[in-house]
């Protein structure tokens, strides 16, 4: 039998006592009910003794609690682009230095003595600490000699002097990739490409390839070296590799130096010249003893930007044009002493420096290349004789080697060894080739 059937006879049994004797059951039920009833009644009306519950106090002795605080670094760098007819008061006040602090740093015998004005848009640095007051300040004085030299400034205390802790640099690999929108001009100075590595691209791929031409959806990927002094990007140096796409052809530059002497030549993927450059050189049989970019000057202890390159030769050594173009000017020209500046195309200029004396010359008159236009000399601020040779792409000083001089062939040595450093430009390059947007990446 079932648990159901046996509920089932159960309840059945229960029906037929009730119904034989209803009035029994009945006083059972009620009699039951009334003691449920008196029960809840007796349980709702009970009062509740507060002597059944004590309040205790606990009086607990914690060790103490110590909450680490993390103080954000907000250490950094502020940079303020030098305005035409700026000097170093207007520059400062624009950083809301207190009139006192300008008048103590320009006070200073290294700002009154060597700093003579500074340059259009140049970069001048300030750094603040995490309370917003000012620690450092750096930039670079423009001797008007085709040389700058970096002054940096420390506050110790109340104090500013000039910091002559050992120059500590460093020189890391910027890596852009560039997707072209509207122009390659403004892609790369969004992606912010310096001015003067914008002009060296342009002038590095001009007998291939206008960078003007490139449309949107066109890529460019460069690799330049920039050059960090207390954590701040000071300056550029050389494009090592870059590459452009256009319509599905692919445009590589590789920098090779065949000397390792810091004046290096670009080169094609198959290892080829890749621009004619100039037909010769400003001074035949001299050596260059100051080549173009950032050096560290082991006596002074000071950091230097050179913006052209020094050849080291006799006093009197005519000097030639080194390709067709006109006089734009000559004279004596500051620190440069006797300058002559030629004209070559729309956008570039050669600077001569430090010469002896001109030729005949006249501005706008046009020489040919390989034509005496002056002779080498140590006019202006010099300490011997050479000749100062800069080249300028719109204005911005840019390597003469790379861009001018006559580009070398490379021999089967040199060839086999531009192929080991191409295969290593070639890797850093795919690692940003298949970008489709703009990048940034310091290695």
């Amino acid at each position: 039998m079932t648990m159901f059937t046996q509920l089932a006879a159960l309840c059945q049994r229960f029906r037929q006592k009730l119904a034989s004797k209803p009035k029994f059951w009945c006083s059972i039920a009620v009699t039951i009910i009334l003691l449920l009833c008196t029960a809840v009644v007796l349980f709702s009306s009970r009062k509740h003794t507060t002597d059944r519950y004590h309040a205790k106090y606990f009086n607990i002795k914690l060790a103490p609690v110590t909450i680490k605080t993390h103080v954000a670094n907000l250490n950094f760098w502020r940079d303020e682009i030098v305005q035409p007819g700026d000097n170093i008061s207007m520059v400062l006040s624009r950083f809301n230095i207190s009139p006192e602090e300008v008048r103590q740093i320009t006070n200073l015998n290294i700002i009154k003595n060597k700093v003579q004005h500074l340059q259009v848009n140049q970069v001048f640095s300030i750094r603040m600490d995490n309370q917003g007051h000012l620690t450092d300040i750096q930039f670079f004085n423009d001797d008007d000699n085709g040389e700058k030299n970096l002054v940096a400034l420390k506050k110790a205390g109340n104090n500013w002097n000039a910091d002559v802790s050992a120059v500590d640099t460093e020189t890391l690999q910027t890596f852009k990739a560039v997707v072209v929108k509207t122009s390659a001009r403004g892609a790369l100075a969004q992606a912010g490409i310096p001015v003067e590595i914008r002009e060296s691209l342009r002038e590095i791929f001009k007998d291939k390839i206008d960078i003007n031409t490139l449309q949107s959806g066109d890529t460019i990927r460069l690799i330049y070296d920039s050059l960090y002094y207390r954590g701040q990007e000071l300056a550029t140096g050389d494009i090592r590799a870059a590459e452009f796409s256009h319509r599905g052809n692919i445009y590589q530059a590789y920098y090779y130096d065949t000397g390792n002497d810091g004046n290096g030549q670009y080169y094609d993927a198959n290892g080829k010249p890749l621009r004619k450059g100039f037909s010769s050189v400003p001074v035949e049989g001299a050596r260059i003893s100051s080549p173009f970019g950032t050096r560290f000057h082991p006596i002074l202890q000071t950091l230097r930007m050179h913006s052209g390159i020094d050849y080291a030769v006799a006093s009197g050594t005519p000097i030639h044009a080194p390709s067709d173009g006109t006089v734009e000017s000559f004279g004596i020209k500051g620190g440069y002493g006797n300058t002559v500046v030629l004209r070559h195309n729309d956008s570039m200029q050669t600077l001569y420096g430090h010469m002896s004396a001109f030729v005949n010359l006249s501005v706008g008159q046009h020489v040919h290349s390989g034509e005496i236009i002056g002779y080498v000399g140590s006019t202006g601020v010099s300490t011997g004789p050479h000749l100062h040779y800069e080249v300028r792409i719109n204005g911005q000083p840019v390597n003469p080697t790379s861009v001018a001089l006559p580009t070398r062939t490379l021999n089967t040595r040199e060839l086999a060894d531009f192929r080991q450093k191409q295969r290593h430009w070639n890797e850093q390059l795919a690692s940003i080739r298949n970008l489709s947007v703009t990048i940034a990446q310091l290695d």
